[in-house]
């Protein structure tokens, strides 16, 4: 996967959500039907903009475009986002929406119970808001975009890019917003779902190592050129047009797993755009996967290449 210009002042843009994080860890089994204590955290976060921060702690210029509410919440969101290294001046402040928010409930050992997420303001992600930022795209090395973003407003942008010769790679972020992409997914160049989402994008049933191979292989069959299937306590599997593999997970005590698909998403687009083997930039993702598990944090503040490398796997 090429990048589409040579130029490392052109910032990768990443188009999506960005919203407030409320995450929130049981301290005992829930009891339904009453209120159940837990260690609540609020931050910022949203699949694109966490995308855009990590990118940005790795040192690789970045651009959001997204869309905040005009208000506390939205202003929070730009300023954190602006201070982490991001360009922000392509953020959409509107009124008629409220600002996108997600809310993880998270078992005591910090797994995922359920999710619960409002993007509808990323409507607001028009045809032609992206038509009229189509220099930007344009100049960009690589565009990553998640699944939130309207599918016609990304159906103008991957025209876009392919004009411009400009990969595009998708983060499916959810069940549902996956699905809408499967009819047209082999236009993009990197695909990095999850076991659930990488079922609603194939079809497939994914559940182990050898059927997710399956799914990255069927993925690669569509036109993608890398998918990357995540899988939790088993690792991922990567698959190419001629070759794949599986790289297991690191075994830590996770803290908080909001954030850490898309630290994977973006350190693999970072390995990319430098050239780096993909068997070496899965096994970065993972490195930076995992450091998110161990951190409160949607995006590990003190993410950096070297501590990437620090554990990576062999």
């Amino acid at each position: 996967m090429q990048p589409g210009n040579d130029n490392p002042n052109e910032p990768v843009v990443v188009v999506g959500a960005a919203c407030l994080d409320v995450k929130c860890r049981l301290r005992g089994d829930v009891l339904a039907s009453t209120s159940n204590s837990a260690d609540v955290r609020i931050s910022v976060g949203g699949c694109a903009r966490n995308v855009a921060e990590n990118l940005a702690r790795l040192g690789y210029p970045t651009a959001l475009l997204t869309v905040v509410s005009d208000d506390d919440f939205g202003q929070a969101i730009v300023q954190q986002t602006a201070r982490a290294g991001v360009n922000t001046d392509h953020v959409i402040r509107v009124r008629d929406y409220h600002s996108p928010a997600y809310v993880a409930l998270l078992s005591p050992e910090g797994q995922l119970i359920t999710g619960v997420d409002d993007t509808e303001a990323v409507a607001a992600l028009t045809p032609a808001v992206i038509g009229g930022h189509r220099a930007l795209f344009q100049r960009a090395p690589m565009v990553v975009m998640d699944a939130n973003v309207p599918v016609e407003s990304a159906k103008i942008l991957l025209d876009i890019c392919a004009a411009a010769g400009v990969p595009v790679a998708l983060d499916p972020v959810a069940y549902a917003p996956a699905l809408r992409y499967q009819p047209f997914i082999g236009s993009f160049s990197l695909v990095a779902p999850n076991a659930i989402e990488a079922g609603a994008l194939t079809g497939m049933h994914v559940t182990d190592v050898a059927q997710a191979i399956l799914a990255a292989r069927r993925l690669t069959a569509e036109g993608v050129e890398i998918a990357i299937v995540t899988l939790a306590e088993q690792g991922l599997v990567y698959a190419t047009p001629s070759s794949s593999g599986h790289i297991p997970a690191i075994n830590v005590e996770i803290v908080d797993p909001t954030g850490a698909g898309d630290a994977l998403t973006a350190t693999v687009v970072y390995a990319l755009l430098h050239d780096i083997p993909i068997d070496e930039a899965v096994r970065l993702g993972v490195s930076a996967a995992t450091l998110t598990l161990e951190s409160p944090d949607t995006v590990r503040q003190d993410l950096t290449l070297e501590i990437l490398y620090a554990q990576l796997v062999i």
